[in-house]
């Protein structure tokens, strides 16, 4: 597999798909994944972190605020990864040995399919795989809300601005 992308046709339970599918490696909704028949309950809050927990055992955890930090430490099942954003909405992801090991962006509608793209055939284990790929779109979602905030504010000033100028 070289990336995963999500199929949002039922956007509450959006599904997590091998490359464009039809292959499904997870299916996902507000609280809970359904993982290769396991189910992992999910726990998300932007400026805290995120956090994936099977039986009461986390299988993924990133402690961070979502909406700020450059760069995300992550941690699922046994390995260590890191989050990092480069520039913009382009963020690439490092393993525990500082090699990269897959990349995204929240360009070109890349928050509406939430693309990670692997380098090259990737060999990691598919509860990794999940983890990353949902920790992706956590990222991208909550960076689109945060720009969407900022323009409908600077909009909001601007409309004050000419409303005052027109009157003055």
């Amino acid at each position: 597999m070289h990336y995963t992308s999500w199929d949002r046709s039922d956007v509450d339970r959006p599904v997590l798909l091998a490359e464009g599918g039809p292959e499904v490696l997870a299916r996902f909704d507000a609280t809970s994944a359904d993982v290769a028949g396991e189910r992992w309950t999910l726990d998300f809050r932007p400026e805290t972190g995120a956090t994936a927990t099977l039986l009461d055992a986390p299988v993924v955890t990133a402690a961070a605020n979502f909406k700020k930090d450059k760069s995300i430490p992550v941690s699922v099942g046994s390995r260590s990864f890191v989050l990092v954003n480069e520039s913009a909405n382009n963020w690439i992801i490092d393993d525990e040995n500082g090699n990269k090991v897959g990349q995204f962006s929240g360009g070109n509608n890349g928050v509406r399919k939430a693309i990670l793209e692997f380098e090259g055939e990737t060999d990691l284990p598919a509860d990794v795989v999940v983890g990353l790929s949902w920790l992706t779109r956590l990222v991208l979602e909550t960076r689109l809300s945060r720009s969407t905030m900022a323009v409908i504010a600077t909009l909001a000033l601007m409309s004050v601005v000419a409303i005052l100028a027109f009157l003055i």
